[in-house]
């Protein structure tokens, strides 16, 4: 049996990737200098052989520097990686559809094309996902972070084992196994006047592999947080902020057309409050809006109304609970082993936005009309703006269950290390809603008299009271499920001896089945007449069939599937002591899209005992989404910002016979499966080194490069509405069931873009030293962005996110990083962090101008700086005995606010303003303490 010493095993684990390169191993005591080590399967490769063998950059996180970073769960870890940007945070469900969903993306390469995996297997993606790709991936809310072990993540993508589609890299979490130890934790996280923490695990292990022939392990754990709102923290708590820039002051206004008492339209068609024209002032919370425009023929015009300020109202970071339950139990049988893991979890997320906005058809000669509208001029019918205060909060309550069962048997057979495996898991997810009407219903209860949008609130009568309440609509809306049956083989075997060594072959083959149906409420299908009591609309029966105030949308339910079946091989050649030169070949073949051949070619080469090189160059192909290609065209929210009719705007809503929304308004946005969708094509490279020119101080760095062509995705709307005229597909048309008003929309088809490049460098550098007081550590991990350049149409201009919020909705850093410093002394342990990432230009915005009495004198579009930010966080560990470890830490030690930004826009962006909450953190300065006690 081959075995290790203590330098070997550090060059092993430095090879192996940097994130832990060997800071604890090298002080580990003589006893345990020789210990014994085991091939193993390394992620990126099927060949099961010694973890030092491997040319790939894989980042190995241990459960020691888990714990380190503080992370209490698996979405927040991956924050912290610095390879790791671009992903979906729990802060976009503020006001989005996201049903919590949380994921990974690798260099800001993208979530669906990171592979994430659970003991080497495949996921089902998530049942929340959308029809534009959104949310495909798998939600790392699924797993409990106290049963893993480790994290291996691969930066190299299109591996031959796990399937050509993971472009950006592989993320494979470890679990438990093989142990009989036993632990419980508690722990409490404590920011300021929210988000509040509280967790539970605990982890028992049982039998003996070797002695009893057979091992269980179980994994319990529990967390629930409560919600954090915008009112607790002064840079999120109101939609009107003046600020300084450039020389100059400004003011940024957020808000809604649509407040309480209502705002109206004018026989000019200009938006205007009639509470203010009547009291000369804007009720509580609003601000007096000024937007000058002209009409088509010049005419100049004023937007002179009131805005809502529901910034106010919002919860910035959202209730949640989750359970986990995983057990992994192995048995020798007859030399072999048969295994099996479980993986069960449920999360729920309450999350709190403003009541429900509309509009409300307001006909000449009504009550309403006489009474507000025609003493301030307003002779013909009119459109009010209203917001259904006295409804309360619109509430989203998700809930996402995921199933995973593996069986399996691994071992050797005839000279080859074989592994044979049925994986099975699924992805519920459901989505309830309160504090929605029908916008029939509130059109019915406005006329027949009971509904007044132009008093306060709580102003409405006591009979109006009782029927807004018995219009409000609570109950479920929409979800999906997402489910995932696969069938792998794979073995590895020793083909000869090389003069570096055992020439090493790896074969295998899979068989993937996808399943997906989306799953519409009837109110969501908009086929009720009244959704409140269910009752059905059309056909027989007569009756108009209504849809959610404010939201005139429906979605059709669709099921679709999909199978793959996959064949590769690999090998591993030695050709000398100090170079291994490899190979991978992969087939795929896929029901919907044909077949695909990819390839892959690594070398590595040690030169010298401190000094490694490697590489891989590679190619890859990735299928769009069962949903991307076969969703129904239907509504999907709303553009994230808010815009006014240009004569570019109008000129296209006349063209389709419809009109723009009144004042400063988010449109209606619609979107649908492609079935003329292709397959997105990669190729990938990657070189690196690894130096230890002393023991005490490594080095190393990763050269990576990808590029796709045939990207799928969406035009942006910030790309559309600049220059409305140039994309005159991406516009359509919308009806309001409640007012029967015909809009412009935003019309966002999945499509074949063109193409991407991304190119960077991951960097990590550790030391060492051990003085009188203890053993002193550093290690900073780094990822350096050198290009980004991405086309939104075939043969179109190139655009970037790197450093600079624009065209494509996100922000890609330059630079992201951690540094760690840790002092051992005796048993306590001390670690201080600083987490850091690049600035970059924000997106342009229009802000007022204020002289300084702090008056409005016009208008200018801006774009801020936003600088370099970093946060310290501190740990404290404190190991008593061999049972107790206590910790004690502090994140963002400083409590730094994240750094102002004006712009509202973005891709799977929330409604908080102030502040970006896609890359920040809002709950500042936090404690948390946790207590393990082991057995």
């Amino acid at each position: 049996m081959l075995k290790e010493t203590v330098i070997s095993r550090a060059v092993r684990i430095v090879c192996a990737g940097g994130m832990v390169a060997a800071l604890s191993v090298a002080s580990q005591s003589a006893v345990a200098q020789d210990a014994p080590i085991q091939r193993v399967e390394v992620t990126g490769s099927s060949i099961k052989r010694i973890a030092a063998e491997g040319a790939l950059p894989v980042t190995v996180l241990t459960a020691e520097a888990i714990r380190t970073s503080g992370a209490t769960s698996v979405t927040d870890l991956v924050k912290k990686l610095s390879s790791a940007q671009g992903a979906t945070t729990e802060s976009s469900s503020v006001g989005g559809s996201t049903f919590g969903f949380s994921g990974i993306s690798v260099h800001n390469v993208g979530e669906t094309r990171t592979l994430v995996l659970l003991n080497g297997k495949r996921l089902a993606q998530f049942g929340g996902q959308t029809l534009t790709g959104f949310a495909a991936g798998f939600d790392l809310n699924s797993i409990p972070i106290s049963a893993i072990e480790r994290v291996e993540l691969l930066t190299d993508g299109a591996s031959a084992l796990y399937g050509a589609d993971a472009i950006a890299g592989v993320v494979n979490f470890i679990t438990k196994h093989d142990t009989t130890m036993g632990d419980v934790s508690i722990g409490y996280s404590a920011p300021k006047n929210g988000a509040r923490e509280k967790r539970l695990s605990a982890t028992k292990g049982f039998g003996n592999l070797d002695d009893d022939g057979y091992n269980v392990v179980l994994t319990f754990g529990h967390d629930e947080r409560d919600k954090l709102t915008s009112v607790d923290r002064k840079f999120a708590s109101t939609g009107q902020v003046q600020f300084s820039a450039n020389g100059k002051r400004y003011q940024k206004q957020q808000f809604s057309v649509s407040p309480i008492p209502a705002n109206a339209i004018d026989d000019n068609g200009q938006l205007i409050s009639p509470y203010q024209k009547t009291t000369g002032s804007c009720p509580a919370k609003t601000f007096r809006v000024l937007e000058p425009y002209e009409d088509l023929d010049g005419t100049p015009r004023l937007n002179d109304y009131c805005g809502y300020d529901f910034v106010k109202d919002l919860e910035i970071y959202p209730e949640r609970k989750r359970d986990n339950f995983m057990a992994s139990g192995t048995f020798k049988i007859a030399g072999h082993e048969v295994y099996a893991d479980v993986l069960l979890s449920r999360t729920k997320q309450t999350s709190r936005i403003a009541p429900v906005p509309g509009e409300i058809a307001i006909d000449a000669g009504t009550p309403l009309h006489d009474k507000y509208l025609l003493p301030i001029g307003i002779t013909g019918g009119s459109l009010a703006a209203y917001r259904l205060f006295d409804m309360g909060q619109r509430t989203s309550k998700d809930t996402a269950d995921f199933a995973s069962v593996v069986v399996g048997t691994r071992g050797v057979a005839a000279g080859w290390d074989y592994n044979a495996s049925y994986n099975f898991s699924e992805s519920r997810v459901k989505g309830s809603i309160s504090g929605y009407p029908g916008a029939i219903a509130v059109s019915n209860l406005t006329a027949s008299g009971l509904l007044d949008p132009f008093v306060g609130p709580g102003k409405q009568s006591t009979a109006a009271q009782d029927a807004i309440k018995a219009a409000t609509f609570t109950g479920y809306w929409d979800g999906g499920t997402s489910r995932l049956q696969t069938i792998n083989l794979n073995g590895s075997t020793e083909l000869r001896r090389l003069a570096g060594g055992a020439m090493m072959l790896g074969v295998g083959a899979n068989i993937n089945r996808e399943e997906f149906s989306s799953k519409p409420s009837p109110f969501a299908q908009g086929i009720l007449a009244d959704p409140v009591k269910g009752t059905l609309c059309g056909g027989t029966t007569g009756l108009e069939c209504d849809q959610r105030f404010g939201d005139a949308a429906s979605s059709k339910p669709y099921s679709a599937s999909r199978t793959s079946k996959g064949i590769f091989g690999e090998v591993i050649a030695p050709v000398l002591k100090e170079l291994e030169l490899g190979a991978a070949l992969r087939f795929d073949e896929f029901s919907d899209f044909g077949g695909a051949t990819t390839a892959k070619a690594s070398f590595k080469w040690t030169p010298a005992p401190t000094l490694l090189i490697r590489g891989s160059v590679g190619n890859g192909f990735h299928a769009p989404t069962v949903p991307q290609v076969n969703a129904l065209q239907r509504g999907y929210g709303v553009t994230s910002d808010k815009y006014t009719c240009t004569p570019a705007l109008q000129a296209i809503a006349t063209r389709l016979n419809a009109q723009c929304q009144p004042g400063n308004h988010q449109y209606d946005q619609l979107a649908g499966g492609n079935r003329n969708l292709q397959p997105e094509k990669s190729k990938q490279a990657t070189i690196g080194f690894r130096y230890e020119p002393i023991s005490a101080i490594t080095l190393g760095a990763d050269l990576w490069h990808v590029q796709i062509r045939d990207s799928f995705g969406q035009l942006t709307e910030q790309l559309v509405f600049a220059n409305p005229a140039a994309y005159p597909k991406a516009w359509s048309v919308n009806t309001d069931v409640g007012t029967g008003k015909t809009y412009l929309a935003f019309l966002a088809d999945n499509q074949n873009l063109g193409k991407s490049f991304a190119t960077g460098v991951d960097i990590d550098v550790s030391a060492r030293y051990r003085s009188g007081i203890g053993l002193f550590t550093s290690q900073l991990n780094a990822t350096q962005m050198l290009r980004e350049d991405i086309q939104l149409e075939r043969n179109g201009n190139y655009y970037s996110a790197l450093g600079n919020f624009a065209e494509l909705g996100t922000v890609t850093f330059r630079t992201r990083g951690q540094w760690t410093n840790t002092l051992k002394t005796g048993n306590w342990a001390n670690s201080l962090t600083v987490n850091f990432v690049s600035g970059y230009k924000d997106q342009k915005t229009t802000v007022d101008v204020l002289d300084s009495s702090g008056a409005v004198t016009g208008q200018e579009d801006i774009r801020m700086r936003v600088g370099f930010y970093s946060t310290l966080d501190w740990q404290t560990v404190w190991t008593p005995s061999k049972s107790w470890v206590l910790t004690a830490g502090v994140l963002n030690l400083t409590d730094k606010s994240p750094p102002f930004v004006p712009s509202t826009s973005g891709a799977n962006r929330g409604q908080q303003f102030g502040y970006d909450d896609r890359y920040y953190d809002p709950r500042g300065r936090t404690g948390y303490l946790n207590a393990s006690y082991k057995f």
